[in-house]
């Protein structure tokens, strides 16, 4: 069964998250999407439906923020700016 990109976003905010990756997962990789990149980026980051793994939320953040998305840009910010205080 073949999900929308609309289905990702329900089923995400339905906490169905490994049926919101697969909706999400197309839409972000082939269609380029930058919303589902972000989503993708905060379910990384999380760990909601896969292993967290913060390389994986910044390399989706980062697709995301070069597409336009607002939200992504100031998630690598805010984790640009916490790497650094931690030193």
């Amino acid at each position: 069964m073949s999900h929308t990109i609309e289905d990702g976003y329900r089923l995400y905010n339905e906490r169905k998250f490994k049926e919101a990756f697969d909706a999400l997962y197309d839409a972000a990789a082939l269609q380029n999407n930058s919303e589902a990149q972000y989503y993708l980026g905060m379910m990384y980051h999380d760990g909601d439906g896969v292993d967290k793994d913060m390389d994986k939320a910044i390399k989706w953040w980062s697709k995301a923020r070069r597409n336009g998305h607002v939200d992504a840009a100031n998630k690598m910010s805010e984790i640009s700016t916490s790497t650094k205080n931690m030193f």
